[in-house]
């Protein structure tokens, strides 16, 4: 894909998870928050942060708050926060539903931005990874090489070697986060296709053509769109090789 078209889809579609809740077992002032927090979400996304924090303020081990927080950190691009905040829905409650759809979504909305800046910087980039290249040590947990490169690319915003390997582990983790989704959830079509997207950023085609055989049985009408990327990165990969 190219860099435009990978970030089209990127358009925050988390968002359509974000549905009003009546919690049980909350106070009045805790729910308040949280629906007015839900009212301003999709124009005054910051006031609306503010006001799920009160929430969580009053109710910490509220899950839906916490969740709702991350997507809308996720969405104002304060991935550190969001992060933490799905952290700790996973600490509340290990098997929420779409705990490590968003997670994947995370990892690879970070990985894209990574590969962008180092395909900006340096060209060779953009279609060099074939999906048999490895980032990060064996036995290194894929989480702990993140900081690493996080440390070098903030001293050197230059250096598109630490972005390249930075985004190849962002999309690891995407790809053992969107596996547990459909493991969970084998009949999630949105971590379906993204899955399929992913294995496409690794350069691995033959998986990705996989998730179309899964989606052909799950949701056929999402079939051609993911098709159409395999495709259209195919034939990228094959021009870009013939410039070379």
């Amino acid at each position: 894909m190219s860099i435009s078209r990978r970030f089209s889809w990127l358009i925050p579609v988390i968002f359509i998870f974000l549905l009003p809740i009546l919690a049980f077992g909350v106070s009045k002032e805790a729910q308040k928050h949280f629906d007015e927090a839900m009212r301003l979400k999709a124009n005054e996304l910051s006031k609306a942060i503010v006001e799920l924090k009160e929430a969580i303020r009053l109710e910490p081990k509220w899950v839906e708050a916490h969740y709702h927080l991350g997507t809308f950190y996720q969405h104002k691009k304060l991935f550190d926060d969001a992060l933490r905040e799905y952290k700790t829905v996973g600490r509340l409650d290990p098997k929420y539903p779409k705990l490590h759809y968003v997670l994947g979504s995370l990892y690879y909305t970070q990985g894209v931005m990574a590969w962008t800046k180092a395909a900006q910087l340096d060209h060779s980039y953009l279609y060099k990874d074939d999906g048999t290249q490895v980032f990060y040590k064996k036995g290194t947990s894929p989480e702990k090489a993140i900081e690493p490169y996080k440390k070098i690319v903030e001293k050197d915003t230059s250096n598109a070697l630490a972005f390249y390997n930075l985004r190849g582990v962002y999309y690891d983790l995407a790809l053992l986060e969107y596996q547990q989704a459909v493991k969970a959830h084998p009949n999630d079509t949105a971590a379906q296709y993204d899955l399929g997207l992913v294995y496409l950023e690794r350069g691995r085609a033959d998986k990705a053509r996989e998730q179309i055989k899964v989606l052909e049985k799950l949701s056929p009408g999402h079939v051609s769109g993911l098709k159409q990327q395999i495709d259209m990165e195919e034939a990228q990969r094959k021009m870009w090789r013939g410039k070379k």
